[in-house]
């Protein structure tokens, strides 16, 4: 159990544990009930929907790294060229200084 494995943490009642589950139970269900409502299919969740919600709903905000929405590989290396690009001209101007 996740919770065990922190060195931590002592002793775990039973209601504690249950609380957890049905806690981690109503967020997945509220998670895969937006998704729905945000999905073209209405029948299944994908991973799009999913990042779709987590892209706009605040409170899914600390998700945003853990589901992004999905790029293509190609359009990944241009933002890592321009990022790159971009502080060299930020260390440029440092050296400038």
């Amino acid at each position: 159990m996740i919770m065990k494995s922190s060195p931590e943490v002592g002793n775990i009642s039973p209601d504690s544990c249950f609380l957890v589950t049905k806690a981690t139970e109503g967020f997945i269900a509220f998670l895969v009930r937006q998704a729905l409502k945000a999905s073209d299919n209405k029948t299944r969740v994908d991973y799009s929907d999913l990042a779709k919600i987590v892209s706009t709903i605040d409170t899914l905000d600390f998700l945003k790294d853990i589901i992004p929405p999905k790029i293509r590989g190609d359009k990944y290396l241009e933002i890592l060229k321009k990022i790159e690009e971009h502080e060299q001209r930020i260390a440029l101007e440092d050296q400038e200084l």
